[in-house]
Order: C-alpha cells, then sequence, then structure tokens
C-alpha cells in the first residue's frame, strides 16, 4: 500500500512540475513575442520617420532647383557675385586653387572655405554662376547692389545692417570670444577695460563689443591677419574676433596664443546671414530655399564638418 502511495504521489509531484514548467514556457514565449512585435513597430517607425526625412529633403531640393529666377533684379543674368573678406578662417581665407568649386567662375585670390563652399552650393542649386569678390570687409555693406549681388563672408545679423541690406535666414551661431598670448593675465571683462590696446577688424560686431567695454583702447584695422600679427608682436593686448575664427588663429600659432570664450566676457550669442540688396525679393526667397534644402538633404552639415571642424591651418 505504502508503495502505490508513493507511485500516486511521485506521479502527481511530476505533472505539477511539468505543468509549472509549461507555465513558464509559455510566459517566456509570450515575452518573446511581445518584445519582438514593439522591436517590429519601432522599426517600422523609425524607417517611416527616415522616410519622411528622406521625402522632405528631396521636396527641399526639388524646389529650389525650380526655381524661377527670372524675376529676380540681379540673379536673372545667371550670375551671382559674391562679397567676401578672406582673413577670416574657417569661413574665407586664401587657398591653393584646389577646391573643386564646380559653379565658381571667377575666384582671383583662391578664396576657400566654408562660406566658399556655401555659395558654390547654392549657385549650383540655383543654376548660376559664382564669382567671388574679395575686398575689405569694412566697405562690403556699401557694395552690395553694386559691386556685389550678395556678401557672405561671417556677417553678423544685427539691426543697424539690416537698415541697410536684407538677410537670408541664419546660416550659423556665433559667439565672441578673446585671443591672447600664453603668457597674458587677462581673464575678465574688467580686465579688458585695463588694457591698454584691444585688436578688431574694423567693421565688425567685434569692434563695437571692444568699443563698449573700452573705446579709448580699441585699434582697428583691415584684417584679422593684421590684428593677430600685432597681438603676437605685443602691439596688442588681446584681439576680439569671433570662436572659430580664434581658433583657426590658434591652431596657427598654438605655442604663443591661447583663446577664452566669449562666456567668460559675457559675450552674447550671434548669428550670421547672407546679405543682399533690398529691392530683390525673389534672390532672397530662392538663397533661402536653397539654404533649406542644404539642411534637409545634409550637406550643410557635410560642409561644416569639412570646412569648419575639420579646419587645418595653412
Amino acid at each position: 500500500m505504502k508503495k502505490v502511495l508513493a507511485v500516486l504521489l511521485a506521479g502527481s509531484m511530476a505533472a505539477a512540475l511539468a505543468a509549472c514548467g509549461s507555465t513558464k514556457s509559455t510566459d517566456s514565449a509570450a515575452q518573446s513575442s511581445a518584445a519582438n512585435t514593439i522591436a517590429t513597430e519601432a522599426a517600422g517607425a523609425s524607417t517611416e520617420a527616415d522616410g519622411a526625412a528622406t521625402e522632405a529633403a528631396a521636396a527641399a531640393t526639388e524646389a529650389a532647383a525650380q526655381t524661377d529666377l527670372s524675376g529676380s533684379k540681379y540673379l536673372s543674368d545667371g550670375v551671382m557675385t559674391v562679397a567676401l573678406n578672406s582673413t577670416f578662417p574657417p569661413f574665407e581665407y586664401l587657398g591653393d586653387g584646389s577646391d573643386d568649386f564646380s559653379a565658381i567662375t571667377s575666384n582671383p585670390t583662391q578664396a576657400t572655405g566654408f562660406d566658399v563652399a556655401l555659395v558654390n552650393e547654392i549657385g549650383t542649386r540655383l543654376g548660376v554662376k559664382v564669382e567671388i569678390e574679395d575686398m575689405d570687409f569694412d566697405g562690403i555693406i556699401a557694395a552690395i547692389g553694386t559691386k556685389a549681388d550678395v556678401a557672405a563672408t561671417g556677417m553678423t545679423i544685427n539691426d543697424e545692417r539690416k537698415k541697410s541690406v536684407n538677410f537670408s535666414d541664419p546660416y550659423y551661431d556665433a559667439t565672441q570670444a578673446v585671443l591672447l598670448t600664453k603668457d597674458s593675465s587677462i581673464a575678465t571683462e574688467d580686465d579688458l577695460k585695463k588694457a591698454s590696446s584691444i585688436g578688431v577688424q574694423q567693421g565688425t560686431t567685434g569692434e563695437n563689443i571692444a568699443r563698449g567695454i573700452n573705446d579709448a583702447a580699441t585699434v582697428s584695422v583691415k584684417s584679422f591677419n593684421q590684428a593677430v600679427a600685432d597681438l603676437m608682436n605685443g602691439k596688442n593686448d588681446a584681439v576680439i574676433v569671433d570662436q572659430s575664427t580664434g581658433e583657426a588663429f590658434l591652431s596657427q600659432n598654438p605655442d604663443k596664443l591661447k583663446l577664452l570664450p566669449g562666456s567668460q566676457f559675457k559675450f552674447d550669442t550671434e548669428q550670421y546671414g547672407i546679405a543682399m540688396p533690398k529691392d530683390d525679393e525673389v534672390m532672397l526667397g530662392a538663397i533661402n530655399g536653397a539654404l533649406e534644402a542644404m539642411k534637409a538633404d545634409g550637406t550643410y552639415d557635410s560642409l561644416v564638418e569639412k570646412y569648419i571642424n575639420n579646419y587645418e591651418a595653412q
């Protein structure tokens, strides 16, 4: 009898264990199925998002390509003349002519850099030739509409300039910084107030900032190249320059210079725009359309990576 009971109990336990194992197996399978479903739905959503982004980029590119420039006062002749100042690396500086700028048909100083690549791409998308006019920065606003159709030269959008020109949508955010010699003790705005000379380029927002801090010490010159040379020769105590450009000059002279961020001096963020005459809304719309398309299809980010993030000292 005891044997029979033992056999019956063993059988009951085996059945219970089998049932328990079956339940765990079923739960595991259900969880796996649910996880697969979620993963599939997520992948589908990602694919849809990628597809939407691709469609948006294609639509923006197509819109730019189909822009009718016949009503443009300055671009209807098929040529876009671009003013810049080639002492502002990595946005514009003198190159060796090795860049493949297919839309640029005239570039006497072989200027290169982010802005040059930007207007080349805009010209390509709008189907116009691009001619580069390298000139002093402080004369560029006056040249727009006469010697040049547009200006693409790291120009900050501000209310004063808006009185004379239209600006495209912003294409780059920037802040001013302070370039110093390695041994300089300048570290604050109060230090700049005590400086004997602050180098700036004429007509820039850096000049405005310097004059607001220490007008008597502000030394305005035609180019940043000159301002930085004067700094290294001991003629300037500091140079106020855009952060990216300051980094470019620093990369050229890493053993002699240092760069302090604008946040240390409470400088505001600025935005660059392409400047153009006020009497050509067709051109304004066309350039904004090209910029939008470049940002949508990844071309803009590629140019930033190549010309700004990977700038190499010349």
